[in-house]
């Protein structure tokens, strides 16, 4: 039979353990928190008392590792996971119920201490893989905007040299149809070079806003004016491709300061999004709302959605999914350009098979540059 002392000693060698197993997960896992947490959940229950019977969980922000049994605990013990002000989390380990545990409170005041002082640990090691995660991300972000700023320069240099001789050839274009005499095959083939003309003048206004070199022109402006003149114009294209476009205008939509022609250049490019993912029978809704301190417009429709991996890259510079020659990977780029400048924010949410939903979040004021 073990004595009291025997059986304090031997409680104390698992607590012993379970801080030297803790400090080797640790060690081993590196900065990964997951693999620490899930692990450090299973050394917990073998430091109690009763172990055959002990359940522990971790939760930390929205994460929560448990033992399978943990629903079942009758006493728990826990402490909260912080650093100084800062909380984390918590951490719980408790009993199944037993005819062994007989008192309301089962567990030693040695066991509740030992449970802070893993929290204290898991804490430290939790601000840690933080700090990391933020340095990562950090980092990621410097990377992105060296990037972008590249890109803009190099698209700024493109848009300034394609220019000039895209304006002659136009302008020789348009003064060869004016003065005639040209048969069918040569009115036929300048008409091209006039549209093609005016397409690539297009993308170079694209070019040109994605690499800031178009001022804005802050004016109020009502977002439902431009909606309505924009749907207006292009309604009779949306409905020839059997795409659906319904409105719902907030009526006591306040006017905001922005660039009407920016707004508009935003609103375009989100509905030829839209139309693009929408096939025959699709709807898009562009809906306006007030909001507590600004406004809000919102492009939704129910075409083929995007996958996550998409999703994230959307706004990058010339990425695009669109087939070669039906689209250059600007318009959602040039949409965050002129969001960012207009202190505004971006909300995408989409899925495969169940649409995509862009809300654009504009204050009311903000100051002209």
């Amino acid at each position: 039979m073990i004595n009291s002392t025997d059986l304090k000693l031997k409680e104390r060698v698992k607590e012993l353990k379970c801080l030297y197993d803790l400090s080797k997960i640790a060690l081993e896992s590196g900065s990964n928190l997951n693999l620490i947490l899930s692990k450090t959940l299973t050394i917990l229950p073998d430091a109690m008392q009763y172990p055959a019977l002990a359940e522990a969980s971790i939760t930390v922000s929205k994460m929560r590792y448990a033992t399978k049994g943990f629903g079942k605990i009758r006493h728990h013990i826990s402490s909260v996971l912080s650093v100084g002000k800062k909380k984390y989390g918590l951490i719980k380990v408790g009993y199944r119920t037993s005819k062994k545990i007989t008192s309301k409170s089962p567990f030693l005041v040695e066991e509740k201490k030992l449970i802070k002082m893993v929290a204290r640990e898991l804490s430290l090691f939790i601000k840690q893989a933080t700090v990391e995660e933020n340095n990562q991300k950090l980092e990621m972000q410097l990377q992105h905007s060296k990037r972008l700023a590249f890109v803009g320069e190099l698209s700024a240099g493109i848009a300034h040299e394609l220019n000039e001789p895209l304006g002659r050839i136009l302008g020789f274009a348009q003064l060869i149809k004016k003065n005639g005499s040209l048969n069918d095959q040569q009115e036929n083939d300048i008409e091209r070079i006039i549209k093609a003309s005016l397409y690539t003048r297009e993308i170079i206004k694209k070019l040109m806003l994605f690499s800031r070199q178009m001022p804005r022109q802050i004016n109020p402006v009502n977002l439902n004016t431009i909606v309505s003149n924009i749907l207006y114009f292009i309604d009779v294209r949306y409905h020839s491709r059997g795409v659906k476009l319904i409105k719902q205008l907030d009526p006591h939509l306040p006017d905001i300061q922005a660039d009407p022609v920016q707004m508009s250049q935003v609103l375009v490019n989100l509905i030829t999004n839209a139309m693009h993912a929408t096939s025959q029978g699709g709807e898009i809704k562009v809906f306006t709302k007030r909001r507590s301190n600004g406004i809000s417009l919102i492009v939704k429709d129910n075409g083929s959605g995007m996958p996550a991996e998409v999703r994230k890259k959307i706004f990058e510079p010339f990425y695009t999914t669109k087939p070669v020659g039906q689209g250059t990977g600007l318009g959602l780029s040039v949409v965050q350009g002129i969001i960012e400048e207009h202190k505004g924010k971006i909300q995408v949410v989409s899925s495969p098979g169940k649409g995509s939903k862009f809300e654009i979040i504009l204050p009311l004021k903000q100051t002209s540059k």
